[in-house]
């Protein structure tokens, strides 16, 4: 499932052309292993039944890159017929309901949205500290908005 090494390289040349790169630090992290964490992230309940078939095949310490086998993971993934491509690859409506809604961070779903919009814009919103732009998290009365 994972075809993009060239992405890594990538990075690497453009933090070498970014003028503060001596004060940007990076580490590098196996690919594979990045995308198998983003089908993670964004995954809903269908990704266990592909772990538990990982994991059956001996796919146990792959955090550790000297035991992360992709093959194992491709085959779990395969033998599921699920596709990791749709958990990482493809563009979301910003009214799609994601796996970690149901969490309530204090941050509103409205407020993430016209944040996207702003950076698609690249608008930028001031800190907190400056003023408050109303994301919601004031209902837990802690943090910089509360004064």
């Amino acid at each position: 499932f994972c075809q993009v090494p060239f992405q890594t390289l990538r990075i690497k040349e453009e933090m070498k052309a970014q003028l503060n790169q001596k004060s940007l630090h990076y580490q590098w992290h196996p690919t594979d292993l990045s995308v198998l964490e983003g089908v993670f992230a964004r995954g809903d309940r269908r990704i266990g039944a592909v772990i538990k078939k990982a994991y059956e095949s001996g796919a146990l310490f792959d955090a550790w890159s000297e035991f992360f086998d992709l093959d194992k993971w491709n085959a779990a993934f395969a033998e599921c017929g699920i596709d990791p491509d749709f958990y990482t690859m493809r563009e979301r409506p910003l009214d799609e309901i994601l796996p970690w809604d149901f969490i309530d961070t204090g941050v509103e779903k409205r407020f993430l949205k016209a944040e996207w919009e702003r950076a698609m814009q690249a608008a930028v919103t001031p800190p907190c500290r400056e003023r408050c732009s109303g994301c919601g998290c004031t209902k837990y009365q802690s943090g910089v908005c509360v004064a």
